[in-house]
């Protein structure tokens, strides 16, 4: 079993049984556990010290329980993270103006990805004549006015029933589709309020459910009729909300339509090895290589067609229409759409499969889709052939390919329940890890800033814990400097996690740019490492991590010692402890 309070940071002299509200903060804590919020990560704030008294001293620290974190952006990426593995709502909480300003970018990452969350802020007090003069720098008249352009919806309650209403609203809002992020500033003064001045209505949870969205039949129809007459149809789907149900459907749904399929980019929900499956085939929607894309929770739906036929037909399953607006440009250019089928991503996709049971019986070997699925699987066996052949090409590279580093890896866990919480994604290769499907890699920041990895190898792990899964995260150099504080937390709360550092030494992505800006104006290409090189000294990520209680033992720098290291990590894994390989990689 997962350490609880019982053995990590338990509460003296409080009985979460016995100990009844007596105080606006107290109910607040009730509430919280009525919604089931397990964990709340946390940087700490005298802006909701009312709250972290009750959920010490009125909860017993335990549903939900605190979870210290050594920056704002870690705490709330740790929630982002958490909210995909487990696919409810992560819940965060924030100092006032200062911590939310901390957490705006991992606020706006969530918002991009599309992933329920609940961020708590501290906040005023809203009387004046209680502020202590740090109170004045640390407070705003609209303080939710720092994230309302990319949350869902943002309240700064100035009563009782106020707050615990918003707390209420706000987590059934965040998990209605489309599902994003909402904040909501729990003011000083009422957290600290006692309960003997004023009565408290508690909100009715079991009223204030989350909302799904089903396509109206109409679209489905017209969806069904592109379908029919595709003679190249291709799927793209992307994260599917993690949920590992929805790989069948899709699967069938392919099969039936007798399509080729890819992932989007940075999403898995696909079995690797399925014969229909040409992820990682760049040729595949390009020019007239498909004649219709049916793309189901795409991110970015323009940059996965950009490259296709001018009459290429689309069908586009989400809800991106109701997702963005105005102030970011979040989503990508806008796409020609044929049919929209609006409606939340893995409802629309059953109700496409229903549909097409009625109208696509199976049909026998012999017709147009037979050979069409033979002419796919034909192409899947060259295409996995291709990647195979590039990591033969590679394997004996030094420094490390990191396409050995993530086959060396996959080879250590694939007999494993694993949760890949972290991968790098622009030098993967597909077709090396073999996924079952929807689920089991967790994705990206999507909004794209560099320190989301620290704080969501936190959340994935502790849901892979409480799972009995162990979580493995590829992380890059850049990336982990960023909130290489995140080691601590998860030594801390003793959440077992196997993290492998892509370490190139380099914000290589930059040199890259650098390259091509130094092309086109004719000037030396060989200075685009200036201002990117983590060098002189080069950081030892070992060191570091022995230094905040995880296991390490020294970097690794040549293929050979990379399989016999990932077995000694693992074996700390096992253990229940946090265990950092320190990869010396090559940039591509």
């Amino acid at each position: 079993m997962p350490p609880g309070p019982s053995d990590i940071e338990r509460p003296a002299g409080s009985d979460r049984d016995a100990a009844k509200p007596a105080y606006v903060s107290d109910l607040a804590v009730d509430v919280l556990r009525s919604l089931e919020v397990r964990y709340l990560p946390l940087n700490p704030g005298s802006s909701f010290r009312g709250l972290h008294d009750s959920i010490v001293n009125h909860g017993g620290n335990e549903t939900p329980q605190l979870l210290l974190c050594m920056h704002e952006e870690i705490a709330v990426a740790m929630a982002h993270a958490y909210a995909k593995a487990t696919r409810g709502v992560g819940v965060a909480a924030v100092h006032d103006l200062v911590g939310l300003m901390h957490a705006s970018m991992a606020v706006y990452n969530a918002w991009c990805d599309g992933v329920p969350l609940l961020v708590l802020g501290g906040g005023g007090p809203a009387d004046s004549s209680i502020r202590r003069g740090i109170d004045w720098v640390h407070s705003a008249s609209a303080q939710a006015s720092i994230v309302r352009d990319f949350v869902k919806w943002d309240a700064e309650p100035v009563d009782p029933e106020g707050l615990l209403n918003a707390i209420v609203r706000g987590h059934a809002l965040a998990a209605s589709s489309p599902v994003g992020p909402v904040y909501v500033t729990l003011d000083m003064d009422l957290q600290e309020k006692p309960l003997q001045e004023t009565e408290v209505e508690l909100p009715d949870i079991d009223r204030c459910l989350p909302v799904s969205v089903a396509a109206p039949d109409a679209d489905i129809d017209r969806a069904l009729d592109l379908i029919l007459t595709a003679k190249r149809p291709v799927v793209v789907a992307g994260n599917l909300r993690f949920d590992p149900d929805a790989t069948a459907p899709l699967v069938e749904f392919v099969e039936l339509v007798a399509a080729a399929y890819r992932d989007d980019n940075n999403a898995v929900a696909f079995p690797t090895t399925h014969p229909l499956n040409l992820s990682g085939d760049d040729r595949l929607l390009m020019g007239d290589d498909a004649d219709l894309v049916v793309a189901i929770d795409v991110a970015d739906l323009a940059e996965i067609v950009a490259h296709c036929d001018a009459n290429t037909r689309i069908i586009d399953v989400s809800l991106r229409h109701l997702r963005y607006r105005g102030w970011t440009n979040a989503g990508g250019a806008p796409a020609k759409v044929d049919v929209h089928v609006a409606a939340e991503p893995v409802e629309g996709l059953r109700q496409l499969l229903a549909a097409a049971r009625d109208r696509l019986p199976d049909a026998p070997a012999g017709d147009a889709r037979g050979a069409r699925r033979r002419a796919i699987q034909e192409r899947h066996r060259a295409l996995r052939e291709e990647q195979a052949a590039v990591l033969r090409d590679r394997w004996d590279e030094a420094p490390i390919a990191p396409q050995r580093m993530a086959a060396e890896v996959w080879n250590a866990v694939r007999d494993r329940d694993w949760l890949l919480v972290l991968r790098n994604t622009r030098s993967w290769l597909d077709g090396i890890w073999e996924f079952d499907g929807a689920g089991q890699w967790l994705g990206h920041s999507v909004g794209g800033g560099v320190g989301y990895g620290p704080g969501a190898m936190l959340g994935g792990a502790l849901a892979a814990r409480d799972r009995g899964q162990l979580p493995i995260a590829i992380i890059g150099d850049g990336d982990l400097h960023m909130g290489v504080g995140a080691l601590w937390t998860a030594v801390h709360y003793a959440i077992p996690l196997l993290v492998v550092v892509n370490n190139n030494r380099s914000f290589y992505n930059d040199e890259q740019h650098q390259r091509r800006v130094a092309q086109w104006r004719d000037r030396p290409t060989a200075n685009a490492w200036i201002g990117m090189r983590m060098t002189d000294p080069e950081v030892d990520f070992t060191t570091l991590a022995r230094g905040y209680g995880a296991w390490a033992d020294t970097p690794v720098t040549s293929p050979g010692e990379l399989a016999p290291a990932l077995r000694a990590a693992l074996e700390q894994v096992d253990a229940g402890r946090v265990a950092l390989v320190d990869v010396r990689t090559s940039p591509e």
